[in-house]
């Protein structure tokens, strides 16, 4: 068996879209085939999520009261098989931190989509299937049109309880078949 596979979601505070794109994805994935971890481009280091962003993950069930921000550094990025981004600019900040990342760093939505039309991947060791995932989608870029903004998920830091639940919504839809297709159910 090999490492386990190392994601890395991104935002902007890291106390809304990445945590929970972070604890999302850690509910869903087996612990010891995956890490998945959170970081902000002007991460808010030590600060627990958002009540707002808290909510929805209460409603399903997902615990989030150990959570604390962390800023974002070129060893999370170095370190990670996969970084998904809330957003194209916190895309461009990864890739301006690590150029070397660019092939595994996609927006939640951009992954998503792209992995729609990945098949055939390895099956019996899941770190092996998700490296095999990112450059099956990295390979994708560029293949199908999609207006650059439909990438980018909107942060709902202060504008209320609609806000942070449609952005729970996108960030959970946006892993869905990511998901599926890494844990290979």
């Amino acid at each position: 068996m090999s490492d386990p596979f190392d994601i890395l979601m991104v935002c902007t505070g890291n106390i809304c879209r990445s945590p929970t794109a972070e604890l999302v994805a850690a509910h869903r994935l087996p612990p010891e085939s995956f890490r998945v971890h959170s970081a902000g481009t002007y991460g808010l280091e030590g600060y627990p999520i958002e009540p707002g962003a808290a909510r929805p993950l209460q409603d399903l069930g997902i615990a989030y009261d150990a959570f604390r921000a962390r800023r974002l550094t070129a060893e999370q990025v170095e370190g990670a098989d996969l970084v998904l981004v809330a957003t194209r600019e916190h895309r461009t900040a990864v890739v301006t931190l690590v150029p070397s990342a660019l092939p595994r760093t996609f927006t939640l939505r951009e992954f998503a989509r792209l992995v729609e039309h990945v098949e055939g991947l390895p099956g019996d060791d899941l770190a092996e299937r998700g490296r095999a995932l990112v450059a099956a989608a990295a390979a994708q870029r560029g293949r199908v049109w999609v207006p650059p903004e439909a990438d980018d998920i909107d942060d709902p830091y202060g504008l209320g309880p609609k806000a942070y639940d449609r952005a729970a919504a996108e960030i959970a839809e946006a892993l869905r078949l990511p998901l599926e297709r890494l844990a290979g159910v």
